[in-house]
């Protein structure tokens, strides 16, 4: 229903053959706090505009009504078409993938910017430093954070290079996947390189009862029962076993890196604003 109402407007609008130049529909959407059809209607004003400014004008107002929903992707796509962008414009890309998730554009948002501009601010250089830590580049992040210091905060610098050479000195050490992988082939190991010493003894525990039902009932001559039984359940357990372990430790992964990244960006800005 809500799809073919959003048609509708589209329709209506080409109908009454509304001017692109004119937000005035489009603007009272946004301050009624329909953020929706507000985006929706700014993208009407896209297609038909007649010039470039209006175009510009029109995704940008489309991207911060996308900002106001909190999906900062179609935020990002919204303002990644505008042509003729401002530095400000690629502040808030940056911001925008950053916070959608999309880490890598985010640091090359940065590094298109300052290919483009003669000075990037020590906002462009944050987001550029956080968005290196999500990818685990915590090396090059370091990097940036001295260019930081040394480019914006000159005065200062003597204050706030303890301060991230204490937080990079703390930067997570993640358990090997590949190591986790090999170790799981024998039940119940891969937890517990994971940390989850209960669930290792439970798969070592699961596999081994599998393993010796099989193995009792062919000595009895129940091959059926021990193919069907042991076998069939072994099945089941081992390979079960090998992903529930591979699961924890990509948790466990995950725990360490958010803790940390977290807590730097939490300190980072504190300490530079």
């Amino acid at each position: 229903m809500y799809r073919y109402f959003t048609i509708f407007i589209f329709l209506c609008a080409l109908a009454t053959g509304t001017k692109a130049q004119s937000f005035a529909f489009a603007d009272s959407l946004f301050e009624a706090g329909d953020y929706e059809l507000a985006a929706v209607e700014y993208e009407r004003c896209v297609y038909l505009s007649e010039s470039r400014q209006t175009t510009y004008e029109a995704w940008k107002r489309c991207a911060q009504s996308y900002k106001m929903l909190g999906r900062y992707d179609k935020a990002g796509d919204a303002l990644e078409c505008c042509v003729g962008k401002t530095y400000s414009d690629y502040l808030q890309l940056a911001l925008y993938r950053y916070l959608g998730g999309y880490y890598e554009t985010s640091s090359f948002v940065v590094e298109r910017c300052e290919m483009l501009f003669d000075t990037v601010g020590e906002d462009m250089y944050l987001i550029k430093m956080l968005a290196l830590n999500e990818q685990e580049l915590y090396d090059s992040a370091r990097v940036v954070a001295d260019s930081l210091v040394a480019k914006h905060f000159k005065s200062t610098g003597e204050d706030i290079m303890p301060l991230i050479d204490s937080l990079y000195a703390l930067k997570p050490r993640l358990k090997s996947e590949t190591l986790g992988w090999y170790l799981s082939l024998v039940p119940g190991l891969g937890h517990v390189y994971a940390g989850q010493y209960g669930l290792g003894a439970a798969a070592l525990l699961m596999n081994v009862a599998a393993l010796g039902f099989g193995v009792w009932q062919a000595l009895e001559g129940c091959y059926i029962t021990a193919y069907l039984g042991g076998a069939g359940l072994l099945s089941t357990t081992y390979p079960g076993a090998m992903r529930s372990a591979t699961h924890y430790i990509k948790k466990a992964n995950y725990k360490r890196t958010s803790s940390f990244n977290n807590g730097c960006k939490e300190a980072l800005i504190n300490a530079l604003h």
